[in-house]
């Protein structure tokens, strides 16, 4: 199991041993989670209360949903 063992820095989402484990053992890219259609919809309204909700909103578009399972 990966474990955050370090200090990431602030616009990182796992510290440098974390990274380096998950390539080692070819887990392939970290995935944040898709952001839901009513976090979505709240989203236009108020201003999201997650520091990467615009990571999450561009990893949907990198790695769409039905990608993710594989």
């Amino acid at each position: 199991m990966l474990e955050l063992v370090g200090k990431a820095g602030p616009d990182r989402l796992e510290c440098p041993q974390c990274a380096a484990d998950r390539e080692e053992k070819e887990l392939g890219p970290l995935v944040l989670p898709a952001p839901t259609r009513r976090e979505r919809v709240t989203a236009l309204v108020f201003a999201p209360d997650d520091p990467w909700w615009e990571e999450r909103v561009r990893h949907t578009g990198l790695y769409p949903v039905k990608d993710r399972a594989s």
